[in-house]
């Protein structure tokens, strides 16, 4: 049974279309796979839960003198708190208040409301993150962002401080919350330039633009998956008519 003229075309054209879609696409693909073997052992940087436990000072109990209800009065919210959190911050014992992604902070020996977190204050939190002598900082200008913390999760603790040290650690400091938000060393930003950030397509001017980086990744993957269907039709269709042939 012969193919008929039409049926013939499309064949061509699919083989055509599947062909030069993957010679344009073929080194999009080759960057995929390899940066998502890499991530396999990098992941992209980001404070952890994990790590604020493992660099946070250890919690001064004798030095809690108010309750979190005392704490809390003196906020004068009628708004009740998502979440409570108690830990050190620049050698005291502080609450911390969670308000729908706004932050309260009262020190919990005198009841003092923090707000304001100076560059010496964020200096010596960055310092003490990264256990390195405070005077040794090199001090960014105010960041809007860059590359690591470039994600929309960052907009609300902006503008962010950036301290570097000579040996490779960059921390990041919120002047709205006071807490180290980013950090990151010359190994997982090798990681990540390896790994996740070609993967995910995740460069600094195309996530500055939110909408436009997911309309890349959206129909950069529809794509591939086009062209592998091409692939797979094209294949079927000549593994269909050397069966034919046979059988004639």
């Amino acid at each position: 049974m012969t193919m008929s003229p039409s049926g013939a075309s499309l064949k061509k054209g699919l083989i055509f279309v599947h062909r030069w879609m993957g010679v344009c696409f073929c080194l999009l693909f080759l960057l995929w796979f390899t940066s998502g073997m890499a991530m396999m052992y990098w992941d992209y940087p980001e404070v952890t839960r994990a790590d604020r436990l493992a660099r946070g000072a250890e919690l001064d109990g004798a030095r809690i003198r108010i309750s979190p209800e005392d704490a809390f009065s003196r906020l004068q919210s009628s708004e009740p708190p998502d979440r409570v959190r108690l830990n050190m911050f620049d050698g005291r014992p502080v609450y911390r208040f969670d308000f729908r992604g706004d932050q309260a902070m009262v020190d919990a020996d005198d009841g003092e409301r923090q707000s304001e977190f100076p560059p010496a204050t964020t200096l010596r939190i960055a310092a003490a993150w990264a256990g390195r002598p405070p005077e040794e900082a090199k001090e960014q200008d105010n960041l809007v962002e860059d590359q690591w913390t470039v994600s929309g999760e960052f907009q609300e603790l902006r503008p962010i401080r950036e301290y570097a040290w000579a040996d490779g650690q960059e921390v990041y400091v919120s002047t709205v919350t006071g807490e180290v938000v980013q950090h990151t060393t010359r190994t997982s930003r090798l990681g990540a330039y390896i790994g996740p950030i070609p993967h995910w397509l995740y460069f600094t001017p195309l996530r500055r633009r939110a909408e436009l980086w997911s309309s890349v990744v959206i129909w950069a993957s529809g794509l591939a998956t086009g062209i592998a269907l091409l692939g797979s039709s094209s294949a079927f269709g000549c593994t269909r008519q050397q069966s034919r042939s046979a059988m004639v």
